[in-house]
């Protein structure tokens, strides 16, 4: 408002012109809009900043997650779980393998039986011999039980619990190179494996014999195992395979195994690479000897089935169980006679009853030392041996499963007598 004096000398009050007014009002509201949007920027820089923070959060968090889960792992199964089974494989050719195993005075050791039979105590006993040595833990062989067939690619990991995985990619299990494929989805497991086709699982130096044509299967078997032989603590890190005379692998298929893994060992490569004149034909001396885990019939499936089912949250028919026990005692028993490598049974029942004694006896069969001494150094490096495993199983036979299986042991009572593994069957009386 402006003052503004009229004709006649009076004086009177004047609106401002519309044109500044809006003027004024234009500069307010762009002031205004101005701070607002400098509000909102400081807002959304805000904001900005704490989304920020919140994605770095997330990100720590998830790689620590990660990371524990790796850490776990790695604890677990070692440097294998990130550089593959195969990072310590040596590259030494077929016939220096030959050359090697003809000119030192040693032993491979293959264990083999039914699973929980007592594999792996023995296979922890023999190791323990001054003159043994084994692979190491599963840390240091990024295998579970420290089991060979585990983490070697010359013949196929059936009798693993397959059968729990079938719904993933690439479930299927496949044969060695050269061969068709096979797909067992649900056939290949632990507990049922030894009824699969007999020329899938029955290796042998006649139905697999393409295999031990080829040189490099030896050097494929000796360049993945040997190196753990070699690097076991036991020797500190360094010339377990001159150290020691018997170099031992436990797998429980070797019971089905035995006459291909034979036929590898004693490969009887020439200097040019070339195999000899049949894959039967072996040097003067085998370098290989097995030994042959067994079990009572109904306390094996009956830790089988209590394994399955805890350990791999499957389930399994006892008498395919059952089967599964006398199919592989058959295969190994054929096996056995046509081996030309030394071989020895052992029962579980006699281990745990008379430890010393049955040490000795392997020892003994293994050429090694088997002073008492020895012997004792071995029990106490083993830790405690449940001088009675099979009670709670036939405790829980008499008391619930008997009536539920009696029919299937009597069907197959004949079966098991021939195996010649003198087990009582009658265990309710």
């Amino acid at each position: 408002m402006v003052l503004r004096q009229r004709k006649g000398g009076k004086v009177e009050n004047e609106k401002t012109p519309a044109s500044s007014k809006t003027s004024t009002d234009d500069h307010d509201i762009k002031k205004k809009q101005k701070q607002e949007r400098k509000i909102t920027s400081e807002k959304h820089r805000r904001k900005k900043k704490a989304t920020g923070r919140q994605v770095i959060l997330f990100l720590f968090v998830f790689a620590g997650v990660v990371g524990s889960i790796l850490y776990h792992f790695y604890r677990m199964y070692g440097p294998a779980i990130f550089l593959g089974a195969g990072y310590k494989d040596f590259s030494i050719e077929p016939y220096q393998w030959r050359k090697y195993l003809d000119d030192h005075d040693k032993t491979i050791l293959l264990i083999g039986g039914p699973h929980r039979s007592g594999t792996t105590i023995i296979w922890k006993a023999i190791c323990s011999h001054p003159m043994a040595v084994g692979f190491g833990d599963r840390f240091d062989t990024g295998a579970d039980y420290s089991e060979g067939i585990l983490f070697q690619d010359v013949y196929p990991a059936f009798g693993v619990g397959m059968e729990f995985r079938k719904n993933f990619a690439g479930a299927g299990i496949q044969k060695s190179r050269g061969e068709d494929d096979v797909k067992i989805n649900s056939g290949g497991g632990l507990g049922q494996y030894a009824l699969l086709p007999e020329s899938y699982v029955h290796w042998t130096k006649d139905n697999h014999k393409g295999t031990l044509d080829d040189s490099k299967t030896l050097s494929r078997l000796m360049n993945r195992f040997a190196p753990h032989w070699d690097s076991n603590k036991k020797f500190d890190g360094g010339d377990g395979l001159k150290k020691a005379k018997v170099w031992v692998e436990k797998s429980p298929q070797n019971i089905v195994l035995s006459s291909y893994l034979e036929g590898i060992y004693n490969m009887p490569v020439q200097e040019d690479g070339s195999v000899g004149d049949t894959p039967k034909t072996l040097i003067t001396k085998p370098v290989t000897k097995f030994l042959f885990l067994t079990r009572h019939p109904i306390a094996n499936v009956l830790a089988t089935d209590i394994f399955i089912q805890e350990s791999m949250g499957g389930k399994r028919d006892f008498e395919v169980m059952l089967r599964n026990y006398i199919q592989m005692h058959k295969y190994a028993i054929e096996d056995s006679k046509e081996l030309q490598s030394p071989f020895m049974w052992v029962k579980l029942e006699d281990f745990v009853n008379n430890p010393s004694e049955t040490l000795k006896s392997i020892f003994s069969f293994l050429e090694l030392p088997t002073e008492a001494s020895i012997i004792d150094k071995v029990l106490q490096d083993v830790g405690t041996i449940k001088s009675n495993p099979n009670d709670k199983y036939f405790s829980q036979w008499c008391l619930q499963k008997a009536e539920l299986h009696s029919d299937t042991i009597s069907k197959y009572e004949d079966e098991i007598t021939s195996l010649g593994l003198g087990y009582d069957l009658n265990l309710c009386q």
